[in-house]
């Protein structure tokens, strides 16, 4: 004969623990480690690029497409297409 089957979930978090203790665990990973030298370098590097990016956006705001050479209607083609494309 079949045993019935028992619908007993299994722990979330073993026994000892709270659900402040398991916080406290994987947040002190991160909130306890010193910041690397490594890390600044790469987020002043990241800095940078990004405001070269919106140097190059406010750029193109404020003198045209001109900038890319598409003087001629029939360069507008490029410009239309690749925007098509990504979209």
């Amino acid at each position: 004969m079949a045993e019935p089957v028992q619908n007993q979930r299994a722990p979330v978090i073993e026994p000892g623990h709270t659900f402040g203790s398991v916080t406290d665990k994987i947040s002190a990973i991160v909130l306890t480690r010193p910041t690397s030298n490594a890390w600044f370098v790469g987020f002043g590097v990241m800095f940078l690029l990004t405001m070269m990016l919106l140097f190059a956006i406010s750029y193109l705001f404020v003198k045209g497409v001109g900038i890319w050479g598409v003087n001629v209607p029939i360069g507008w083609g490029f410009a239309i297409v690749n925007f098509v494309w990504w979209i």
